[in-house]
């Protein structure tokens, strides 16, 4: 498995390398990508030297979920990803179909590969067939999927030769279906103070008060509920550990052969970023040394024993 780290300046590519990042990401200013944090316009030019120079590959986010809806603004992106592709940008990481089809099968197709974001999320094997069409090289997965419910997409991407990708649990993504939930720790996020839409939580938790959850009464649904608590039970436990643990998640993952591990904050101090891919280095050396060593079976039990101290050591 391999580490693909986000950068938001130069400076952070060499630290970031010897830390263990195999590949990199970033955004750029004009073009529609999802969330913030962009590398200056200038300085992907050097970035993509430098990149290569240390013998990895560099990609560009292009993940907004709309495409513009004129087409000049259309044509401006297209030449930008354009002389990107000619500058020798690796991947463009996508989620809008208009704009895939464009660099795919419409136009002039890219000599760079076309990674699918977690963005236009890929729920089952299905949405990965249909994104397949357009010539994907990687499918990221989302942040909601656990590995029982990613197993047919997973076998998909492997008969047809597509990478897949997942992001890390502890340090991206909403943090009530993937990871340990922040707003229970106090030293992240206390309520008390207002973030803004997007930069922590999907549902819009506001300061000075819990958050409500809505219920529904549907007694002509009851039938449902067998298959319903099936699915909850996948869900929470990725057919062992609870989910909210997360650890066990990574597992079985790894063991299933996804290939790329991502690292996504991209508003992090640069060396908070170093830090975090180290720690993403730890987690893969240590899945690697225990599935060599050991059934796999007793190498999950052992892996999630080592992440539970990890992670109770402030990690």
């Amino acid at each position: 498995m391999k580490i693909v780290s986000c950068f938001t300046e130069l400076k952070e590519l060499e630290p970031l390398a010897k830390a263990g990042a195999d590949e990199f990401y970033t955004a750029l200013f004009g073009l529609p990508a999802f969330s913030f944090g962009t590398l200056p316009g200038p300085d992907i030019v050097p970035a993509i030297k430098t990149v290569h120079a240390l013998g990895k590959k560099i990609a560009v986010a292009l993940n907004a979920l709309n495409a513009p809806a004129n087409n000049k603004r259309l044509r401006e992106i297209e030449l930008r990803v354009r002389e990107l592709d000619k500058l020798g940008v690796d991947a463009f990481i996508v989620a809008n179909p208009y704009l895939l089809g464009l660099f795919s099968g419409r136009g002039k197709r890219l000599r760079a590969e076309l990674h699918l974001s977690s963005v236009q999320p890929v729920f089952n094997s299905l949405s990965a067939a249909f994104f397949s069409r357009f010539g994907l090289s990687r499918i990221i997965l989302p942040n909601q999927l656990s590995p029982y419910e990613a197993r047919k997409t997973l076998a998909f991407c492997r008969a047809r030769g597509i990478e897949t990708e997942i992001f890390d649990y502890r340090f991206f993504g909403c943090a009530y279906v993937n990871g340990r939930c922040k707003l229970h720790q106090p030293g992240h996020y206390t309520l008390k103070s207002v973030m803004p839409d997007g930069d922590l939580c999907r549902i819009n938790a506001r300061a000075g008060g819990l958050v409500k959850l809505k219920t529904l009464d549907l007694p002509g649904r009851a039938g449902e509920l067998p298959a319903l608590v099936k699915r909850l039970e996948h869900r929470f436990t990725c057919g062992g550990a609870p989910r909210l643990s997360n650890a066990a998640s990574f597992f079985d993952f790894f063991a299933s052969g996804v290939q790329y591990l991502k690292y996504g904050t991209r508003h992090d101090t640069p060396e908070v970023k170093v830090k975090k891919v180290g720690e993403l280095r730890g987690i893969i050396d240590l899945a690697e040394k225990l599935t060599a060593a050991k059934p796999k079976a007793e190498a999950r039990r052992a892996f999630i024993l080592e992440l539970t101290r990890w992670n109770g050591g402030g990690f």
